[in-house]
């Protein structure tokens, strides 16, 4: 979770969502992960550097039977996310550099699930147009081997809503209320990737008067379990 960038416009929630995502993984409801299976990185932790080291280490310890899950809230560009050293220009973290990692994870499942928030006006100047910058931002990531789903909290030409009133990013808040069990539409206490994407996409769609959709891709098991009710 990065929100106190200096070359991008701070973000008010973005570190707290991230304690949020940490504090229920952490949780007997979420699965109450021991802390050699998890790690948190917030604001300047999160260079991009300890963010490889920490998915490597971590993603190397899943079997074949694993899901792992990279959860990231911040700033986003094209084909990247962008760390608390990002300068202007250095530091990008390349969604190919993150589809490197989960390449070499032995896990049969992964999940990628980014709150990541833009600046259109910004990337307008910079660009030309935000849509045009914006137009490749999630494919790269999607280009993972089977097994992997990549949910992201909308769609290249929107921006990523932080909501006052939630105070928490609104993708976020959802993601947290379906895994903790309001996405198990079939009432089986399991949750899968469908399921979680259904969930998050009617409700963040319906709060935010259809101003940002949240994107499903990647090449995946529709029940690939993403969280058992507990």
């Amino acid at each position: 979770g990065v929100s106190s960038y200096s070359h991008m416009p701070a973000l008010r929630y973005t570190d707290d969502d991230a304690y949020r995502m940490y504090a229920f993984l952490k949780s007997p409801e979420g699965g109450a992960l021991g802390d050699d299976q998890i790690r948190i990185l917030i604001d300047e932790d999160a260079t991009k550097q300890k963010i490889t080291d920490a998915m490597t280490e971590t993603f190397a310890q899943a079997g074949s039977n694993d899901l792992i899950i990279l959860y990231f809230s911040g700033h986003g560009l094209q084909g990247s996310f962008l760390p608390i050293d990002f300068d202007g220009f250095n530091n990008k973290l390349y969604h190919d550099e993150i589809n490197q990692i989960l390449l070499q994870s032995k896990a049969k499942y992964k999940l990628c699930i980014a709150d990541a928030c833009h600046s259109g006006s910004l990337l307008a100047m910079k660009s030309g147009t935000a849509e045009n910058a914006l137009s490749k931002y999630y494919n790269s990531l999607a280009q993972a081997q089977a097994g992997t789903a990549l949910i992201m909290s909308s769609k290249s030409s929107e921006t990523s809503l932080e909501s006052s009133g939630l105070r928490q990013g609104v993708f976020s808040h959802f993601l947290i209320r379906g895994l903790k069990g309001e996405a198990d539409y079939d009432s089986n206490e399991v949750i899968t990737v469908k399921e979680l994407y259904a969930y998050i996409a009617e409700n963040v769609k319906s709060y935010t008067g259809n101003r940002q959709s949240p994107v499903i891709k990647g090449e995946y098991d529709d029940l690939m379990t993403v969280g058992v009710i507990r």
